[in-house]
């Protein structure tokens, strides 16, 4: 039973968060009440304004909006939001809250269950005021990078615990652009790690480096017969967005 004490407070009285766009305040949170489950805050948002995308590695989010016209756009598709819609966004997933009417929106948010750690919270995939990419050859001269593996069953757990403390660090690195993990369809012990960046050059350094050869070093020892591929991007087609 948790020893926290009821506890108000109120959102006007919290400096604003501007780096990943419009205003966001976290209200309850551990460090503010000592919730242990997750934590709630607000973003208001003026006409145009966006929250860059980003996603939670460990937590779900789950968005009410009080008033104003919304776009939220995920990875599959983008979903119209207005006042008194709520929406779910699931673990992992990536995400961008825009203002796509006339007037200043306010949304509330909770986040929850909490990271292990509060820097792998949150993962920004952009940077605001970057240009987003919406032509087919927007991602043309990137790096794919394609890393085939065999787990067995009994190391599984070991093996994906080692892989995400090695893709949040390497979310902070120059020239990341996103990771992917999948299992085989045909067979549960044959993973795939997919890595995107600006250049191969950027990858290259990273996977050379120190700090990389020790974050692997758990991974290496879960794992046999590594294929790996790399490619550089000619061309891309992007969903279409209404």
């Amino acid at each position: 039973m948790s020893n926290s004490r009821a506890s108000r407070i109120h959102a006007a009285e919290i400096e604003p968060y501007r780096a990943r766009g419009g205003q966001l305040r976290m209200v309850l949170h551990p460090g503010s009440v000592g919730s242990r489950s997750g934590y709630m805050g607000t973003v208001v948002l003026q006409p145009g304004e966006y929250v860059v995308e980003h996603f939670h590695p460990y937590s779900e989010e789950f968005l009410f909006v009080i008033n104003g016209d919304l776009a939220l756009e995920t990875e599959e598709e983008n979903w119209k939001l207005g006042a008194g819609d709520g929406m779910y966004v699931p673990i992992g997933k990536r995400h961008r809250l825009r203002n796509v009417g006339t007037t200043e929106s306010l949304t509330v948010f909770h986040i929850g269950p909490l990271a292990p750690d509060p820097s792998l919270a949150h993962v920004d995939t952009e940077v605001l005021g970057e240009p987003q990419s919406t032509n087919a050859g927007a991602a043309a001269g990137t790096a794919r990078i394609l890393f085939t593996v065999t787990v067995p069953e009994e190391k599984r757990e070991d093996f994906l615990a080692a892989y995400e403390k090695v893709r949040f660090n390497v979310a902070k690195t120059p020239g990341h652009i996103r990771d992917q993990i999948c299992q085989a369809s045909e067979s549960s012990e044959r993973w795939l790690i997919t890595s995107e960046w600006k250049s191969i050059d950027e990858f290259f350094a990273w996977e050379k480096s120190t700090e990389h050869k020790e974050l692997v070093q758990p991974m290496r020892a879960c794992y046999s017969d590594p294929e790996f591929r790399s490619f550089t991007v000619v061309a891309e087609t992007a969903m279409a967005r209404p």
